[in-house]
């Protein structure tokens, strides 16, 4: 049964069948640039304000789990607002004799949020890129899915969303198919595979490597995601005890009077910072604690990479058969 392109014209408006011009309409991996996570996390913020709290509040029958997730970003930036304003905000007006000390303690405290943020992102970063030295596997693929909507009211044509997932988003339902997608794009449709089945220790190409590799994979998917569930709280609490120390004040004693718009303010604030960072780092690593949390973070990270990837290599062959024939078969 051929389907005549020709009679699209005469579909009518309020079609549920919605052909869309645009070439970029299929799910497609998205190339990996270092900017790439905090586009797509500005847009998940940008989208939840502008989009799916109307759509929510409105009761749209498009609302979905992705939008509802994406909506989390809200009361995080909220609530980390929050905690530096409130111990901020008034410390000059109604701070009297201890203002200069509750001014310290605040400070702290922004650092502590900001570091426990960057924390946590530093813990599944050096997750992902160990387990990604060992095995050649991108854990944190990002692609882009477009979903079709429903029509909202009569004559709505406007009904193509746009999401984005982890292609190992999913243990049981990983997006394999577009990795091959992706291979065809190279003209090598196991280009990835391949890739996997060499760090395996295969040195001869396979005729089905995704049969071989994609087992293996999705328990590096298991092992990674329950280290990623760990270790950066770790990173995040040393970030947070960094944070803490007294040296960290000095991010803000210089550079905060001159012109708000200057260049050379930020420079200023940038080169504090990186001091400041330094000798809190060497004010905590000189304590019992910082000692413990310097370890415990970096044995995390460790045992998190080693684990992911102990069982990754191939089985080696073996070439001796484990039965003794001749005592088994030969002797009456």
């Amino acid at each position: 049964m051929q389907f005549d392109v020709s009679k699209l014209e005469n579909i009518p408006k309020n079609s549920y069948l919605v052909v869309h011009k645009d070439v970029d309409t299929e799910d497609h991996i998205i190339e990996k640039k270092p900017t790439t996570g905090a586009r797509i996390y500005a847009d998940k913020l940008v989208k939840s304000c502008v989009s799916y709290v109307p759509k929510g509040l409105s009761g749209s029958k498009n609302s979905n789990f992705y939008e509802f997730l994406s909506m989390g970003a809200i009361p995080n930036l909220v609530g980390s607002a929050m905690l530096i304003l409130i111990s901020n905000a008034l410390n000059g007006k109604y701070g009297g004799r201890d203002s200069i000390f509750a001014g310290m303690n605040g400070k702290k405290m922004a650092g502590g949020v900001v570091l426990f943020a960057a924390g946590k992102w530093l813990g599944k970063k050096i997750i992902d890129m160990g387990v990604n030295a060992k095995t050649g596997l991108n854990i944190d693929m990002n692609y882009k899915k477009n979903v079709h909507e429903l029509p909202e009211y009569k004559g709505d044509t406007d009904n193509l969303a746009v999401e984005f997932h982890k292609v190992y988003e999913s243990v049981d339902f990983p997006r394999h198919d577009l990795i091959k997608k992706q291979g065809e794009h190279n003209n090598q449709r196991y280009e990835y595979y391949d890739k996997a089945a060499e760090k395996m220790g295969y040195e001869k190409q396979l005729n089905s490597p995704d049969q071989t590799v994609i087992p293996k994979i999705k328990e590096v998917q298991v092992k990674s995601t329950a280290a990623k569930a760990i270790s950066p709280y770790i990173w995040a609490a040393l970030g947070v005890n960094i944070a803490a120390q007294d040296a960290f004040t000095g991010v803000f004693k210089k550079g905060m009077t001159d012109n708000v718009r200057s260049l050379k303010t930020y420079k200023e604030i940038f080169k504090n910072t990186l001091v400041a960072v330094k000798d809190s780092v060497k004010s905590l690593a000189k304590t019992k604690t910082g000692k413990f949390l310097f370890g415990a973070a970096i044995l995390s990270s460790a045992f998190g990479i080693i684990n992911s990837t102990s069982n990754f290599k191939a089985e080696k062959e073996n070439k001796k058969s484990s039965v003794d024939y001749k005592s088994k078969y030969m002797e009456f």
